[in-house]
């Protein structure tokens, strides 16, 4: 299971807790050379601006607008439906126009040159929500502007006093024509309204409107009673038909023979028969006659009687042809109360149909009657208002004509110039320290632009954070930049620096990281690697063996870089015998071990390149030499070649009890990084964690001092630490 990083367990990364500004700081601050060009260079372009730019002015005169409430703004001949918005408008385009310009250089008495040489613009501006318009002029000669705005005020005076001389003149006039006019218009509709009243006699529209729409209602409810019960007789029809045709059919094929024709024995039989023929059409709605029950029970004595005589007499016997006789003569009678019902029937059918087409007539006459009452009360109704509408504008007018002749005098509209421009005492443009300030922001606006969009198109491991999300690897700790930058390896090895400098605390801090065993599994060796060269693998690899060896451990560390390995030159060793005559059974590990200045720490280096390394390190004696030195030694580091560089790093990877990933802050790519993890983990390695190496924690401050450090700690008990498999006299354990 992966150790918690710092930002999981709320340590200073902050990354998942919420937003960490320290960390913006430090992506400006990784590029302030940038975020200073930027803002040098935008000062310099507005200096040089201001250099170039000759000096303008601007004076200001102000009008108060003040307008008569006498005379409503929808009378007015210029503008029927002007509103006040639309007035100050209006007199902001009058004094740029080309009457009042006019007016205003006579006044100034200067040539078109001279003019030309010292004006620039002119704007005419209302102020917020007030009745007073400013008057702007800009030019190169501050008493140029003030006389000039001065002069158009004057001239705009001027102008409206002429504009007002004429104008309760005319308005007057126009009144007076307005409600001549109107006049003529009431006259012609009062006749039309008298003629209308006396053509249709409107007094008593109303009434008959009402007992048109009341009659109407009625005639509809009487229409609808009738042609409901029409519609049930017709619906009766077929049935009836039906049951009429069986009777008469009945009567045709079951009638009794004439009194001198002997009855047969069937005689009965017969006359039931035709009786459950006349059932059944009184059954299928038509009214019984009033005899047929009579007829009914006369019809079952008379049955009864034949049976009697017939289980008596023969049927030639006078009883029994009387009885049948009297049975025939009922069915007759049966016969006759049938089609009379039917009669009846049709009758009243044919009576609903004329009621029904008489009420309907009568309805669609009084339809129209009610619309033509309708048109006429909506015809009087229009006459009238339009009636009193002309009256009242007229009598609008009336009013305005005496208020016009009791206040001739006075002024629609009064301009006054509320503050007179004087010669202004500095210029508008430039203003220096605006402009500064503004060049100031825009270049440090750019310089943050560009340094996110920098920061965001960099694909490069600058934060631990990444990897954890990104892979979900253990972070084992951080390395910042040796500021010396000493050109030997040597400067870089621990046994060369201060111990008490960050640089030797970050691998301590990595050491212990170690000993805490993210993964939970023992190990006795370990591969030091990167993705790609040039990384500090190899400064990793001696730093971290010398530190663990520092605190009484027998640690070998291994240069299996066999392409360019160079680890020795960190101990000040010579290259010699190492790693590939082992491998080669050329020597033994005893042969070609050297001791280091470091107490407990030996090196065997990679001896001659050879030209198949990854060959070399796939045979079986690479196993047998890690074997055996795991037995010797209680660590044993082998600095790897680069994962992506050559094909033999994932084999040695795979041979080792744990990998420790190297990554480059601030330069190597994520994506190179996850392409080496991901070959890492296919090929079985144990990947323990990852260091990040190079972190320039000057330019992070406390985001990374006071960050990652104060998460692992500064514990100087190194005798303590004892890694898993490790005994305390750094003997290993069984």
């Amino acid at each position: 299971m992966a150790a918690p990083h710092p930002a999981e367990v709320g340590g200073p990364l902050g990354t998942t807790k919420g937003l960490d500004v320290r960390k913006y700081f430090y992506m400006i601050a990784k590029r302030l050379w940038l975020l200073l060009f930027c803002f040098m260079t935008s000062v310099v372009i507005m200096l040089v601006m201001m250099a170039r730019q000759v000096p303008e002015y601007q004076a200001t005169t102000k009008l108060q607008l003040t307008r008569s409430v006498g005379i409503p703004a929808s009378l007015q001949p210029r503008d029927v439906e002007a509103r006040a918005g639309d007035y100050i408008t209006t007199e902001c385009s009058v004094i740029r126009s080309r009457d009042v310009v006019r007016r205003a250089r006579e006044k100034l008495t200067l040539t078109p040159q001279e003019f030309g040489e010292k004006f620039i613009g002119l704007s005419v501006n209302p102020v917020w929500q007030t009745a007073i318009l400013a008057i702007n002029v800009t030019g190169l000669d501050p008493a140029f502007c003030a006389d000039y705005a001065n002069a158009l005020a004057d001239a705009y005076i001027e102008y409206k006093a002429e504009e007002r001389s004429g104008s309760s003149q005319s308005t007057g006039e126009n009144l007076s024509r307005q409600a001549g006019d109107l006049l003529e218009k009431i006259t012609a509709m009062e006749g039309a309204l008298l003629s209308f009243v006396r053509e249709n006699s409107v007094v008593g529209i109303q009434e008959r409107g009402n007992v048109a729409a009341n009659l109407l209602a009625s005639l509809s409810r009487q229409s609808a009673e009738y042609r409901t019960q029409r519609m049930l007789l017709e619906a009766q029809q077929p049935l009836l038909t039906q049951a009429s045709d069986e009777v008469v059919l009945a009567t045709l094929e079951y009638g009794l023979p004439a009194p001198s024709v002997s009855l047969s024995a069937n005689a009965a039989g017969e006359s039931e028969t035709l009786a459950e023929g006349a059932e059944s059409l009184l059954e299928h709605g038509v009214v019984a006659p009033p005899s047929w029950d009579t007829l009914k029970r006369e019809n079952a004595l008379l049955e009864a009687q034949l049976i009697a005589y017939r289980k008596k007499y023969k049927d030639e016997h006078p009883l029994i042809q009387d009885t049948q006789i009297k049975l025939q003569q009922n069915e007759d009678a049966l016969k006759v109360e049938i089609q009379f019902a039917l009669k009846q029937y049709y009758s009243q059918l044919e009576a609903l149909s004329i009621k029904e087409k008489a009420a309907r007539q009568v309805e669609q006459e009084w339809e129209e009657q009610a619309l033509e009452i309708d048109r006429k009360q909506k015809e009087y109704e229009g006459l009238q208002r339009n009636l009193t509408r002309l009256q009242g504008l007229y009598d609008l007018i009336f009013n305005r004509l005496q208020e016009i002749d009791i206040s001739a005098g006075i002024q629609l509209d009064s301009v006054r110039i509320l503050e007179r421009a004087i010669v202004p005492g500095g210029p508008l443009k430039p203003r220096n320290l605006q402009s500064l300030f503004l060049a100031a922001l825009i270049g440090l606006a750019i310089g943050i632009g560009l340094i996110f969009a920098l920061e965001f198109m960099d694909d490069s491991i600058r934060y631990p954070e990444e990897v954890v999300r990104s892979l979900d690897m253990s972070f084992l700790g951080l390395v910042p930049t040796a500021h010396w930058k000493q050109s030997d390896d040597a400067s870089y090895w621990l046994g060369n620096v201060d111990s008490s400098s960050g640089f030797a605390e970050a691998y301590r801090n990595i050491r212990s990281a170690l000993l805490l065993n993210p993964s939970g599994k023992p190990f006795r060796t370990l591969t030091v690697i990167s993705a790609v060269p040039k990384e500090g693998k190899t400064t990793t690899s001696a730093n971290l063996a010398t530190s663990f060896a520092q605190t009484g451990h027998k640690v070998l560390i291994v240069d299996a870089d066999l392409h360019r390995g160079g680890i020795h030159r960190f101990f000040g060793l010579q290259a010699g015998r190492g790693l590939t005559e082992i491998l080669t059974g050329r020597s033994t590990l005893d042969q070609v071990v050297q001791r280091t200045a470091v107490e407990g720490l030996d090196l065997i280096g990679t001896g001659a390149f050879p030209d198949n390394p990854a060959e070399l390190v796939l045979r079986r004696e690479m196993k047998e030499f890690l074997a055996h030195a795991s037995e010797l030694y209680d660590l044993v580091v082998l600095d790897a070649p680069p994962i992506l560089a050559v094909s033999e790093s994932t084999v040695i990877a795979s041979q080792t009890d744990g990998v420790l990933l190297v990554v480059w802050g601030g330069r190597t790519s994520r994506k190179l990084v996850v392409a080496a993890v991901r070959q890492l983990l296919s090929r079985g390695a144990n990947l323990l964690g990852f260091v990040l190496n190079n972190l320039d924690l000057a330019r992070m401050g406390n985001y990374g001092a006071s960050g990652y450090y104060h998460y692992y700690g500064y514990d100087y008990r190194y005798e303590e630490d004892v890694p898993p498999g490790f005994s305390g006299s750094g003997k290993p354990t069984s």
